[in-house]
């Protein structure tokens, strides 16, 4: 039997559980986290706003397979996070999941 590679993000429990919360959102829900997650990841990397317009503007969705390539907004917010260190993106994972999870008026007890 063949052995799956795992993906960049499941090799991160946390990280692998906000993909999976934002992929069960409603695309209307997946475009408006994502492009807050573009400017908040920016923000912390001090990242050019042109190089992020270029970058939807040649976006190809044909060349990609998971399922928030679809999306422009969406692939360039998930990857955006490959670009920050670790503490950053626990802090965007963490923000961003209690942003979905208030939308939804989940509460979790015991959790932070």
């Amino acid at each position: 039997m063949k052995k799956r590679i795992k993906r960049w993000y499941e090799k991160n429990e946390y990280l692998n559980a906000f993909m999976n919360l934002m992929q069960d959102l409603s695309i209307e829900k997946q475009c408006e986290i994502a492009i807050d997650m573009i400017i908040k990841s920016s923000e912390m990397i001090d990242r050019d706003y042109t190089k992020i317009i270029q970058d939807i503007a040649s976006f190809d969705p044909k060349d990609y397979k998971r399922w928030y390539d679809k999306n422009p907004n969406i692939h360039l917010a998930i990857e955006s996070l490959r670009d920050l260190n670790e503490e950053q993106r626990e802090y965007i994972i963490q923000e961003f999941t209690d942003k979905i999870l208030n939308s939804h008026n989940i509460k979790l007890e015991g959790l932070n």
